[in-house]
């Protein structure tokens, strides 16, 4: 099991350095994940391998031997369901490369900058160029939506280049990843790109579907349980804008919140650490085990409110990576299945409705519509 694990992470961390970060070799930091249609049909036969010698694991020594073996083969599946369709679709995602480019430009410009992520970032800064290049041979065309969407991420690299340059002593990578950026434009505005069909396709979905129905409750199960959540999330919406003056209005109460729960945009970050350190306490006062960490940075948003529940899922995030980390199967420490850390959030929050830190109806109001996200979109997934 350990060495199909390792197997795994191996070639995920190649699919995508960003994936999997803990206890990964210190050479991943330096990396940029591809996205060429050859290279990932090389990559998805490699996970096929691994999931069939998965699946023929025999004598078991354990029921934890048999969950581990559930967690790995899932996390697996999930990944060839996702690269599948990456491959198979009709229609090319122009938005995933640059995406993934930014999320790893930032991993490394942190406030902990030091020399190491200089050496990382560099490193990744000249990769950059042959991944776009490569890219660029992606012969299938892209829905008009996903090329806006693209060229709003190509803003936002562009961006984190300007950042490189003052961080890095010699510029010469990121000239040249600049440069790289250039040709990408011209060639996502090329007017031959645009067309395609909206979505994953029938095969991607339905291969999604087959997955989810390895889950205990099933497809209508889960769906039910989902609709559920958000009759839930609706009512508390419901309950809170009635408390606050909005009966029967709550749309009208969230557009309210930045008068009724004020925050300055001046102490919007010394806001977000102490609502970071007040979730801390209350979590202490319940008896569950918070860890000293850092908060991260601060959500973008305009009241106060908003901002203190943000801090509550933090910190709920926070313990859970905490009490991950402590697990002695390596499995069960290095992977998380889909969806876990946010109905861990949820679950920690929900603790938090009688205590001070929802004691207000504009933060039971937040609350509530966060939760009220969560579940249109995990609905919308399905």
């Amino acid at each position: 099991m350990d060495a199909l694990l390792r197997s795994y992470l191996d070639l995920a961390r190649h699919l995508d350095p960003l994936q999997h970060p803990d206890e990964a070799p210190a050479d991943v930091a330096a990396r940029l994940g591809r996205f060429d249609v050859p290279w990932l049909t090389a990559q998805l036969a490699a996970l096929r391998s691994i999931a069939n010698a998965i699946e023929d694991l025999e004598d078991l020594a354990s029921r934890d031997d048999e969950v581990d073996r559930t967690m790995l083969l899932d996390t697996v599946r999930g990944d060839i369901a996702r690269l599948h369709a990456l491959i198979e679709g009709e229609s090319a995602d122009p938005v995933l490369p640059l995406r993934h480019a930014v999320a790893a430009l930032d991993a490394l410009l942190g406030e902990d900058f030091d020399a190491g992520r200089a050496a990382a970032l560099a490193a990744r800064l000249g990769e950059l160029p042959e991944m776009l290049s490569l890219v660029r041979e992606e012969l299938r065309p892209a829905p008009a939506f996903l090329v806006a969407a693209a060229s709003l991420a190509l803003a936002e690299l562009d961006e984190r280049l300007d950042l490189a340059a003052e961080r890095l002593e010699d510029t010469t990578v990121v000239t040249a990843a600049r440069e790289a950026l250039d040709a990408h434009s011209s060639w996502l505005l090329d007017g031959n790109r645009v067309g395609g069909e909206m979505g994953l396709g029938e095969e991607a979905v339905l291969a999604r579907l087959a997955l989810l129905n390895n889950e205990p409750l099933g497809l209508k199960g889960t769906l039910r349980t989902l609709e559920l959540r958000r009759a839930g999330a609706e009512r508390a919406l419901l309950t809170a804008a009635a408390d606050l003056g909005y009966p029967e209005d709550w749309p009208a109460a969230l557009e309210a919140l930045p008068e009724l729960s004020p925050l300055d945009p001046f102490e919007r970050l010394d806001g977000w650490l102490d609502e970071w350190e007040r979730a801390g306490s209350v979590y202490i006062t319940l008896g569950l085990a918070v860890p000293d960490a850092e908060p991260g940075p601060a959500p973008a948003v305009e009241d106060r409110a908003t901002l203190a529940v943000w801090a509550m899922r933090a910190r709920a995030r926070a313990m859970f990576e905490a009490a991950r980390a402590q697990q002695e199967r390596p499995v069960r420490r290095l992977l998380v299945a889909p969806g876990v850390r946010r109905g861990w959030s949820r679950a920690v929050v929900a603790l938090l409705r009688h205590t001070t830190l929802l004691d207000a109806p504009e933060h039971l109001l937040a609350a509530a519509w966060l939760a009220l996200l969560d579940a249109v979109a995990a609905e919308t997934d399905l």
